[in-house]
């Protein structure tokens, strides 16, 4: 299976913490090789294995666990 890379804005991140946290629950995600979120332009970058809709999914489900304010969007 290939390595995807893509990039989703995290729109409504705020806080150091809040991206700590998602970052290191995203990289436990089943398939991720890489994650890592730029806080000043709250990028999240991963690279994975998988399907990119349930990357999507799941990573929206952990962004509003931290923060119910943040919108997932691809960049």
């Amino acid at each position: 299976m290939s390595t995807t890379k893509k990039q989703y804005i995290l729109e409504g991140l705020c806080c150091e913490n809040c991206a700590a946290k998602i970052q290191k629950d995203v990289q436990a995600l089943e398939g991720v090789k890489s994650a890592d979120i730029n806080i000043d332009s709250t990028i999240l970058s991963v690279e994975f294995n998988g399907a990119a809709d349930r990357i999507l999914k799941d990573i929206t489900g952990i962004a509003v666990s931290h923060d119910e304010d943040i919108t997932v969007k691809e960049a």
